[in-house]
């Protein structure tokens, strides 16, 4: 029998949790650490490995105000320097951080390597000098870890002159100052760290550090599965206590912020956390041809879809221009474009076919060709690498005729009540418009009690691609930003499908077209903007995504008045 055995899953559990909740922190309360919990932390360090078991440590404890402040005051002049390093928008943001906490720690401790310890042959050493500095690195971290489980917060503050600090408190040549740490009772423990939350770095993905054989060569045999950051698709849709909690103590007055709270709650509760973020954000746009355009029911001739496809490619559209202006990653598909793209690049392939059929004739589409559009959509979403909010956008002449036919048979209207202008029709080409759909209505009428017939006897390529990515979203507990008219039915077959995916939807805008209105109130949402837009192409959700990065924003940046130093200003109502 072996006689090293695994943890328990809760002490493994309680290990991981320590690591991956360790955070550099900056604003403490005065409560002291106390001593017992101070020793283990101290024992935990000095329980580090070091090559040649040197232990070139030292833990330099500071209590005395009038030496703090002098390091405070050595930071902060530090500080202005490296501000210096950064421009604009980049400049201001460094300048807004709270990188230190000197003066309102409990405790200060300066982690020191003594470079002569062990001797001048110490076992492992010969040949990289540096391994004391590593070692004492792994004492830093061994007591970053301990103080994390016992509740205390630390803080490695790093703008400062080694040379000064060694002069400040009497330091030998041959030791160097390695860590200058603050240590106490934190003013909470951040979901992620500081830099993370203010959209300074992210994060790498493990896949993107992990080399085989070769530098830069990722593995091939056991590629690596990424790590859930967020609850499981199933879990329940619930804000967090935390996140409701985190918001009343914000520095302003409940509420005073409108739907950006709302959203910025609906975020924490798909995201599992307190402070949600918005940080990868993608419009996903798909186009297909329509086959119902023979009826004569759009502005413009139908090969204006492949035209505007090689558009977006190039950058040239209305929605990358907005897409770039709110910092968005544009993925655009091919669902059933009535066009031989070959081997187009900066285009995901995923044809169905050369388009639909006319869905006044017959189904628009056969049962197969419909699950491929859903799957081809939850697949173009999967792909991405990293997820917080997808935008949905689509193109297609003939696609609003399609839409309005949908809405008319899921909310029970006739097609004069769903025709919109679409392209820019008049009303002669309205009017027929809105007779085609009551044919087509009247011809699939025995199969539209059911959202999927609907969308297969009704819909399009894109509009069933729309459907998948919705659902695929929702697997990656990512937020939906919903454009106009055609991406609001896509939505509502969804939900018709799966009642839980309203929880992870928000709509961009309202649209021009009369049934856009009456699709939203079926789902129970109301649109973030109102600007007269029927463009389609995902325009207005590229635009809303803009205002749910505010609500997240401000939901994980603004400081709350115990963070800001402030008592709570607000008088409680009257009692009555």
């Amino acid at each position: 029998m072996a006689r090293w055995k695994a943890f328990s899953p809760a002490e493994r559990d309680a290990v991981y949790r320590a690591i991956h909740e360790r955070r550099d922190i900056r604003s403490y309360t005065p409560d002291p650490v106390p001593p017992d919990v101070l020793t283990r932390i101290l024992d935990a360090a000095h329980r580090a490995g070091s090559v040649g078991l040197m232990q070139p440590w030292n833990f330099l404890l500071i209590a005395d105000r009038d030496l703090r402040t002098q390091v405070h005051a050595h930071f902060l002049a530090c500080n202005a320097q490296a501000a210096e390093l950064h421009q604009g928008d980049r400049r201001q943001t460094y300048m807004s951080l709270k990188l230190q906490g000197i003066l309102d720690a409990p405790l200060n401790l300066l982690v020191t390597c003594d470079t002569r310890r062990g001797g001048p042959h110490v076992l492992g050493r010969s040949h990289i000098r540096e391994t004391d500095v590593y070692s004492t690195c792994l004492a830093v971290q061994n007591l970053w870890l301990a103080a994390r489980a016992e509740g205390v917060g630390v803080g490695w503050m790093s703008i400062m002159e080694p040379a000064a600090i060694r002069a400040l408190f009497s330091i030998p040549e041959h030791v160097i100052p390695v860590a200058y740490l603050t240590l106490g009772t934190p003013i909470e423990f951040p979901d992620e760290p500081l830099l993370q939350s203010v959209g300074w770095r992210r994060r790498l993905a493990l896949e993107e550090v992990v080399f085989q054989d070769r530098w830069a060569q990722p593995p091939s045999d056991q590629p690596l599965s990424p790590l859930p950051p967020r609850p499981r698709a199933g879990s329940p849709v619930a804000v967090p206590a935390a996140a409701i909690a985190r918001q009343a103590e914000l520095t302003k007055p409940p509420g005073s912020l409108g739907r950006l709270e709302q959203v910025a709650l609906q975020l924490a509760a798909l995201q599992g956390c307190a402070r949600p973020r918005c940080e990868h954000r993608w419009l996903l746009l798909m186009a297909a041809d329509h086959g119902v355009t023979v009826e004569g029911v759009s502005a413009y001739k139908p090969h204006l879809t492949a035209q505007m496809v090689y558009q977006f490619i190039a950058g040239g559209a209305a929605v990358n221009a907005i897409a770039r202006q709110g910092g968005l990653s544009l993925r655009i598909a091919d669902l059933g474009v009535a066009h031989d793209f070959g081997d187009a690049t900066g285009l995901a392939h995923h044809k169905v076919a050369l388009g639909t059929r006319n869905l006044a004739q017959t189904a628009a589409m056969t049962p197969d060709q419909v699950e491929q559009a859903i799957e081809a959509g939850r697949q173009l979403v999967r792909e991405l690498p990293e997820l917080d909010v997808l935008a949905l956008g689509e193109m297609g002449i003939g696609n609003s005729t399609a839409a309005a036919a949908m809405a008319a048979a899921l909310l029970g209207r006739s097609g004069t009540e769903s025709v919109g202008p679409g392209t820019g029709v008049g009303p002669g080409t309205r009017a027929h418009k809105a007779q085609v759909v009551d044919r087509a209505l009247a011809l699939h009428r025995d199969q539209l009690d059911d959202p999927t017939r609907v969308l297969q006897h009704l819909g399009g390529f894109e509009l069933a691609g729309l459907v998948g990515a919705i659902e695929a979203a929702a697997e990656r507990r990512a937020l939906v930003i919903l454009d106009g008219f055609i991406t609001g039915v896509a939505a509502l077959v969804a939900v018709r499908r799966d009642p839980g995916l309203r929880d992870f939807l928000v709509a961009g805008h309202l649209s021009a077209e009369p049934a856009h209105g009456p699709i939203l109130e079926a789902l129970g949402l109301e649109p973030l903007l109102d600007l007269g837009m029927r463009l389609g192409e995902g325009s207005g959700a590229a635009l809303a995504a803009s205002l749910v990065e505010a609500a997240a924003r401000t939901q994980r940046e603004m400081t709350t008045f115990a963070e800001a130093g402030i008592e709570n200003p607000r008088v409680p109502e009257a009692q009555t």
